[in-house]
């Protein structure tokens, strides 16, 4: 079953590194295997969505991280939504940096600002009740306090399950 939308396969993505990843890969890992979910790897999507030659998109990100220094993602409060890939994930607070991220990857992609840039962390995918997710977050904790170093954009091709997303370029930002 694909769960990808028909606008496009790839995305352009945030991944934490050292602690942070090992934390949140702990996290996601643990629910995913617990509840038949799928794994994945850690992320903050900066642009969703994409379509086009790879080659082109990778030249496109190159040149959004050439134009970035790094910066830092803090995350805090969890949360759920009735949607597959939104199912439960963690608020990133949008702080200008990652505002000036992801409105330079849209500017490259040529793509208009919709819907609203709302950036998280997802810890699991699937369709899950809400009893369910509440549970979970009174386990974990209302907030995931995290703090990370932005170093890399990632472009990732995100078709069909996401055990079977691959990432197919990373840029170091300047």
């Amino acid at each position: 079953m694909s769960h990808t939308s028909a606008a496009g396969n790839y995305s352009l993505w945030i991944v934490p590194g050292g602690e942070a990843y090992d934390r949140l890969s702990r996290i996601i890992y643990g629910l995913g295997a617990l509840n038949g979910a799928p794994d994945f790897c850690p992320h903050v999507t900066l642009l969703g969505r994409l379509a086009g030659p790879p080659r082109e998109l990778a030249s496109q990100a190159q040149r959004v991280a050439a134009t970035l220094r790094p910066f830092m993602i803090r995350l805090e409060k969890i949360d759920f939504r009735d949607e597959y890939f939104r199912s439960l994930f963690v608020h990133a607070v949008l702080n200008e940096p990652l505002r000036n991220a992801h409105e330079a990857a849209c500017q490259a992609m040529a793509r208009r600002r919709e819907p609203p840039f709302m950036p998280h962390l997802s810890l699991l995918y699937g369709n899950f009740q809400r009893c369910f997710k509440e549970e979970v977050i009174a386990e974990l904790g209302p907030r995931l306090e995290t703090r990370f170093k932005v170093r890399s954009l990632h472009l990732y091709r995100t078709q069909g399950d996401p055990r079977r997303w691959r990432r197919l370029a990373s840029f170091g930002l300047k």
